[in-house]
C-alpha cells in the first residue's frame, strides 16, 4: 500500500501506545510462569499478536476481555508443534531457547524480512548443548533438550540472543551462566529484561562479563507502559504524548538527550511535548549503539535543524527489518541531503526545507513513521511505498495521524 503525505504541521495530544519490547517479555515470561498472569497490552500491534499466538500455540491458554490477557501456563507444553512467528524477530529469538529449555520438536515458520535475518548465535551454541537445530527455506526446526545450562555469547549481534537465554531460565529455576564474549550492544533491551524477569519472582545477577539467572517464574498481573521508540515520533513532530514514564528503562527514553542537542526543550511538567526554544549545537553525535529505533527519526529531525550531525555505531542497523543504514540515508538523499557514508558512520548538514519526495521504506515500520513525519517539515507532499508496514508496531499510527490535523490518502 502507497500513500501520499501532505506538508501540513501536526499539534493537539495523544496517548502513547504499549511498549512492544516489555510486552513481548512480559507474555513470554507468563506464559512459563507458575499460575495464572494477567497481562494489560492497550495496543496490539502485528508483533505482539505474533507472540501471543506463538505461545497459544505452545498450548498456553489466552482468554482476552478488553485490554486484559489472562495467560494460564500449560502442564504439559505440545510437542511436535507448529509455531508462525510472520516477521517478529523478537518472538523468533525469544521462542528458540524456550523451545529448547522445554525439549520440544518444533517447525518454526518465518515469514517476509525475517527470513532473512541472522540467528547464527543459537545455531552455534544449541547444539554445544544436546539441541538439534537447522533451517529449511522460511522455516527452523530445533529437537533436543538443552544441557548444562552454562552458555558462551557474543553480545555484540543482537541483545535479543541474550535475553532469549535469560527469559528461558525462568521455568525450571535452574542456574542459568551466561558468559559474555564481546561488548553488550543495545544493552538497555537487556535491563529491560533484567526488569521484567525480576517483576515475575526471578533473580538476576549482573556480572562484568555476564549474567547468573536464577528463579522460576511467578504469575503477576501486569500493566505494560508506555512506548518510547514510537513515541518519539509525534514527540519530533511537536504534539502532546501522554503516559510516557520519564524514569524507563527503555533505551530510545534517552533519545530526547538529541533533542534537547538540537535545541529542543519538554515544556511540561509531568507530561512530554517539545518545542525548540535555542538555536542547536553547531555539532551533535547520534550513537545507534543504545537505540537503533530511534535513528531514522532522529536523522529526520536532525536534518531538518541548522546544525551538522554524524550517525555512529552503524554496524548493526544493517540487520534490522531494512538494511536500516542504506534505508536511512536514502530516505535522506531523497529529501534533498546530502549524506557522507563510511563504514562505522554517516553524516549529513541540515537542510532549511526538505524536498517533495517519493521515498521506499523498503517494508520497514520505522522508515515509513519517520518519512511521515518529514513531509511536516517538507515543502510539498511525501510519498511513501509500502506503508503499511507501519503496523508492525504501531497499527494506529495513521490514524493518530490524522487525530493530530495530518493529511495522508492512499494512493
Amino acid at each position: 500500500m502507497n500513500r501520499i503525505i501532505e506538508n501540513k504541521k501536526l499539534s493537539g495530544e495523544i496517548s502513547g501506545i504499549t511498549s512492544k519490547s516489555y510486552a513481548h517479555r512480559a507474555i513470554f515470561c507468563a506464559a512459563i510462569a507458575k499460575g495464572k498472569s494477567i497481562i494489560e497490552i492497550s495496543d496490539l500491534s502485528k508483533d505482539i499478536e505474533a507472540s501471543i499466538n506463538v505461545i497459544k500455540s505452545l498450548g498456553v491458554e489466552v482468554i482476552k476481555k478488553d485490554n486484559k490477557f489472562y495467560i494460564n501456563p500449560s502442564k504439559i507444553y505440545k510437542s511436535p508443534v507448529t509455531f508462525d512467528v510472520n516477521e517478529s524477530g523478537t518472538t523468533l529469538r525469544f521462542l528458540l531457547p524456550i523451545v529448547a529449555t522445554l525439549g520440544l520438536d518444533a517447525k518454526i515458520i518465518r515469514r517476509g524480512s525475517l527470513i532473512n535475518r541472522t540467528n547464527s548465535v543459537y545455531f552455534h551454541e544449541f547444539p554445544k548443548h544436546g539441541v538439534d537445530i537447522y533451517e529449511k527455506g522460511d522455516m527452523i526446526f530445533v529437537s533436543g533438550k538443552l544441557k548444562d545450562y552454562n552458555f558462551t555469547l557474543p553480545a555484540n549481534i543482537s541483545s535479543q540472543f541474550v535475553s532469549g537465554f535469560m527469559i528461558a531460565s525462568g521455568f525450571y529455576g535452574e542456574d542459568f551462566n551466561i558468559k559474555i564474549t564481546t561488548e553488550r550492544e543495545s544493552k538497555p533491551y537487556i535491563d529491560m529484561t533484567i526488569d521484567i524477569m525480576r517483576k515475575f519472582g526471578s533473580c538476576v545477577i549482573e556480572k562484568k562479563r555476564g549474567y547468573i539467572c536464577r528463579g522460576k517464574f511467578k504469575a503477576i498481573d501486569y500493566v505494560v507502559e508506555k512506548d518510547w521508540s514510537n513515541a518519539l515520533f509525534f514527540l519530533a513532530s511537536g504534539v502532546k504524548v501522554k503516559g510516557l514514564d520519564k524514569n524507563s528503562k527503555q533505551g530510545d527514553r534517552k533519545a530526547i538527550e538529541i533533542f534537547r542537542d538540537l535545541g529542543y526543550e519538554n515544556i511540561l511538567k509531568d507530561e512530554f511535548q517539545f518545542k525548540r526554544v535555542k538555536d542547536p549545537k553547531k555539532k551533535i553525535i547520534i550513537d545507534a549503539k543504545n537505540m537503533p529505533d530511534a535513528v531514522p527519526i532522529l536523522s529526520v529531525l536532525a536534518a531538518a535543524s541548522n546544525t551538522e550531525t554524524e550517525v555512529i555505531n552503524i554496524k548493526r542497523l544493517k540487520l534490522k527489518e531494512s538494511d536500516r543504514v542504506k534505508s536511512t540515508v536514502e530516505m535522506l538523499n531523497n529529501l534533498g541531503v546530502d549524506v557522507n557514508l563510511r563504514e562505522e558512520s554517516f553524516s549529513f548538514s541540515g537542510i532549511e526545507k526538505f524536498k517533495s519526495a517519493k521515498i521506499d521504506s523498503h517494508k520497514d515500520h520505522r522508515i515509513a513513521m519517520a518519512s511521515s513525519i518529514a513531509a511536516t517539515f517538507a515543502e510539498g507532499p511525501i510519498i511513501i511505498n509500502n506503508s503499511d508496514c507501519v503496523e508492525k508496531s504501531y497499527k494506529n499510527f495513521f490514524k493518530d495521524f490524522k487525530s493530530l490535523g495530518g493529511i495522508s490518502n492512499v494512493l
